[in-house]
């Protein structure tokens, strides 16, 4: 089976998915962004940039909480949804379509800048990050959360070991060109973007378990993003969700805990 570019970097696969992401994926990612924020402790009004914004959790606690916040995404299906809940709080345009790797906005123009599972999915995170670096002003806050697991999160993790069981001779591929799952690799990136780490939280939330037929009616949500959902037909992508419904019926009550590492870094004053 031949392998296609990864669909996690083109904006269609994310306008395809980005109703169903506003209304599953991001009532339960939304927690870490709503941590992430609460955790830079910003003060009132500051200059904020959120990258690779998605439906806008991480824009939207931002603007309730009095920022001055603007989000961008490649996909322009996730901008009209973030662009649409930020219209709710405040009035003017607060997502933009915009590449996280060549960012349009003059140097040292923010006093934030984050990243809520975004900057390590491009397919030049170095890119990403360098940007996020010069955007922001002297003294300025870095903040990028990354999963833990290498495999995702949440319902994610159940689609990976589905993956592993339907192709046990195989290695599962990855769509990340870098991984950032620890806090040596996080710091690292941070470095080489000539910024200075400043610290690490762990933050951990349980996903609630879906119902079983869940995962056969989000299975393009929860993993079509990864180069193993390109590699399957209809027939094999139908066993696939089956697969991941089976492990769902054991997960315990209180369903998937995931942990993402929230790295924060300053640059030089």
């Amino acid at each position: 089976m031949s392998v296609k570019a990864p669909a996690i970097h083109d904006p269609a696969h994310w306008d395809s998915v980005s109703t169903n992401y506003a209304a599953e994926a991001d009532r339960m990612t939304g927690r870490y962004a709503q941590a992430a924020w609460e955790l830079a402790a910003l003060p009132h009004g500051a200059r904020v940039l959120d990258v690779a914004t998605g439906a806008g959790a991480l824009l939207v606690a931002a603007l309730r909480d009095g920022a001055d916040a603007i989000g961008i995404d490649f996909s322009p299906g996730m901008v009209d949804i973030a662009q649409s809940r930020a219209a709710e709080i405040t009035p003017g345009q607060r997502a933009l379509v915009m590449d996280g790797q060549r960012l349009d906005f003059p140097t040292a123009s923010f006093d934030a800048a984050f990243s809520i599972f975004g900057v390590f999915m491009f397919p030049d995170p170095a890119a990403g990050f360098s940007e996020m670096a010069r955007v922001l002003r002297p003294g300025g806050l870095a903040v990028v959360a990354v999963w833990e697991n290498a495999g995702g999160a949440g319902p994610a993790q159940l689609f990976a070991q589905a993956a592993q069981r339907m192709f046990p001779e195989q290695p599962v591929p990855l769509p990340m060109a870098r991984l950032f799952n620890t806090p040596e690799l996080l710091d690292a990136a941070f470095f080489e973007a000539g910024l200075q780490p400043a610290a690490l939280h762990r933050v951990d939330y349980a996903w609630p378990a879906p119902p079983i037929d869940w995962f056969r009616e989000h299975a393009k949500l929860a993993y079509g993003w990864s180069p193993v959902w390109q590699m399957l037909d209809d027939a094999q992508r139908t066993a696939f969700a089956a697969e991941a419904a089976a492990l769902a019926a054991d997960l315990p009550p209180e369903g998937i805990t995931s942990t993402a590492l929230v790295g924060m870094a300053r640059k030089a004053k």
